[in-house]
């Protein structure tokens, strides 16, 4: 880089005298030389810290707690995940999720329906309305049947 910068070649020259891949990593270089001063060191620049990938079970109150640390606290969701050993999706999600629904929201739901209690009536009425159109069509397919059977013996 500092080849380069005394006029010592040019980006390629100097690449393949240093045994650079290729002139962008030099150049990147010299960017980051020249922003930061001749008295800073180059370094590699710091990647993200990486947080626990893999899922697990948590229960309503967990999630509340985790959606109150980052929302309460101002702690971000990488804070969050790596603190409750949870995924970042996860935590975000939540967060989302309470902020758009409150707390409610963050129940799991799945596999689960509602009981007919707590159905709103327009609701019930839709789904007595379904099962009853199912029953009449049965009626209707084995009302054909017999009929079917009858002209079968008829013919005998």
């Amino acid at each position: 880089m500092t080849a380069y910068l005394n006029q010592e070649g040019s980006l390629d020259d100097i690449r393949i005298r240093f045994g650079l891949r290729s002139k962008s990593q030099l150049r990147d270089w010299i960017k980051k030389f020249q922003y930061n001063g001749a008295n800073h060191s180059l370094t590699a620049t710091p990647s993200r810290k990486q947080v626990r990938i893999m899922s697990r079970k948590t229960t309503f109150e967990e999630r509340i707690e985790i959606g109150e640390y980052v929302t309460a606290s101002g702690h971000t969701y990488s804070q969050a995940a790596e603190h409750f050993n949870v995924s970042y999706q996860q935590v975000r999600s939540w967060v989302l999720k309470a902020k758009s629904g409150g707390y409610p929201a963050l129940k799991d739901r799945r596999g689960r329906t509602k009981s007919r209690e707590e159905m709103t009536e327009v609701k019930r009425l839709k789904l007595e309305n379904r099962q009853l159109k199912t029953q009449l069509r049965e009626q209707e397919i084995y009302d054909i049947f017999l009929k079917k059977v009858r002209e079968i013996r008829n013919r005998e």
